[in-house]
């Protein structure tokens, strides 16, 4: 099935179930903080290599974490004073991570460039990003960050140094999440993965009807 093409300026997406088999509904158009938003309310996430054009995608079926979430407790193997804690700091959050991803030989889709960085930072402006960050004492070791619109939360990235610290930063963000009124996290983008946390699949038709009834709810 041939993709879409978008067109520069504010991005008018095609319905998700256009998608071809692999999940790639569009390429093309500009990447700012409102077309990133508009991408998420019509159930698409992007995902692409930096140097080349962005690539919109809505998979079947869709990963994701229903809220509550019935979750075993975290794994407590740590005794060197690790901690999560939501920041503030997410300039320093997102230049952690840069250090990580991108500190590679060759570029690749999990790179965070520095046109991310400025559109993170303006959501982050917006009250729209939410990011927490993963200490050993007082030491930055990892983090995550998405976007948190309506009650849906977005994952954007997320790393730290083993997979109980990962665990334990996507225990504390469902916990927040939780006791805030969030239905769903969306974990299908490759850069906010754990191996071992559990989560759930539903189908691109019933994530799209979330995102269309939360998009309104929230007057985004």
């Amino acid at each position: 099935m041939p993709h879409f093409e978008i067109k520069k300026g504010p991005a008018a997406f095609p319905p998700a179930h256009f998608a071809d088999i692999d999940g790639l509904v569009a390429v093309g158009g500009d990447m700012t903080a409102d077309n990133l938003i508009r991408a998420y309310n019509s159930a698409l996430y992007y995902w692409h290599h930096p140097m080349k054009h962005v690539k919109w995608w809505s998979p079947d079926p869709r990963l994701v974490l229903e809220l509550p979430a019935r979750l075993p407790p975290p794994e407590v193997t740590d005794t060197t004073g690790r901690s999560v804690q939501r920041t503030e700091a997410i300039e320093a959050l997102l230049r952690h991570l840069q250090s990580v991803f991108n500190e590679q030989e060759e570029m690749n889709p999990r790179w965070l460039p520095e046109r991310m960085f400025r559109i993170f930072s303006e959501l982050h402006e917006k009250g729209m990003l939410r990011g927490y960050e993963i200490r050993e004492g007082v030491t930055l070791i990892g983090g995550l960050f998405g976007v948190a619109i309506g009650k849906i939360f977005f994952g954007e990235y997320i790393w730290a140094p083993d997979n109980a610290a990962v665990d334990q930063a996507l225990h504390a963000l469902v916990s927040d999440l939780e006791a805030e009124g969030f239905s769903l996290i969306d974990m299908q983008k490759p850069t906010f993965r754990s191996e071992t946390f559990p989560c759930d699949e539903i189908s691109r038709l019933s994530y799209t009807d979330q995102c269309k009834v939360n998009a309104a709810q929230s007057g985004y």
